[in-house]
């Protein structure tokens, strides 16, 4: 996982061996925070990732004993492969792995979050939404029977008219 982070993070040497070390331990205890099947998928996952030199044909070794350079390419190679399962194997990780890296407070300082509370800046003015109309529907669709049922009873469960939402 360590030469992972370190084709994703520290491919120009940016970023210090302490932080990626810490980085991996991080996302260890992300991750055992999961349950046992998404575990069990990410060290799958994990196996074809330290494998993928071989599998994408490119050199007969483990990501882990390629250059910096060299496991950035395999990466870029494999994000973009067309078979599917090997690409999502890097996606699953590099989502893990990114999501868990910019937490780190020296990171969101760099890319623009100065308070320690962290808000959400938000790019939309309050003048141009203060008049959209709110939704009478969330958005989700539910299957036909569900959202009939859901439609024609109230909150104490008990039927009341359907009602025509636009």
């Amino acid at each position: 996982m360590r030469a992972l982070a370190e084709a994703m993070f520290a491919q120009d040497g940016e970023v210090e061996s302490g932080r990626l070390d810490a980085h991996v331990e991080e996302v260890d205890r992300f991750i055992s925070a999961a349950s046992k099947g998404v575990r069990f998928g990410l060290r799958v996952a994990l196996l074809v990732l330290w494998l993928a030199p071989m599998l994408m044909l490119h050199r007969a070794t483990t990501v882990d004993r390629l250059r910096v350079e060299e496991r950035a390419h395999v990466l870029a190679r494999l994000e973009r492969s067309a078979l599917w399962h090997l690409s999502l194997a890097f996606v699953g990780w590099r989502s893990v792995m990114t999501l868990v890296f910019y937490e780190d407070p020296t990171e969101l300082r760099q890319i623009g979050y100065t308070s320690d509370e962290r808000h959400r800046y938000k790019r939309r003015l309050p003048a141009l939404t203060a008049n959209v109309p709110v939704p009478d529907e969330s958005g989700v669709r539910l299957r036909a029977g569900v959202r009939d049922k859901i439609d024609n009873t109230d909150d104490t469960g008990d039927a009341r008219p359907s009602r025509e939402v636009a």
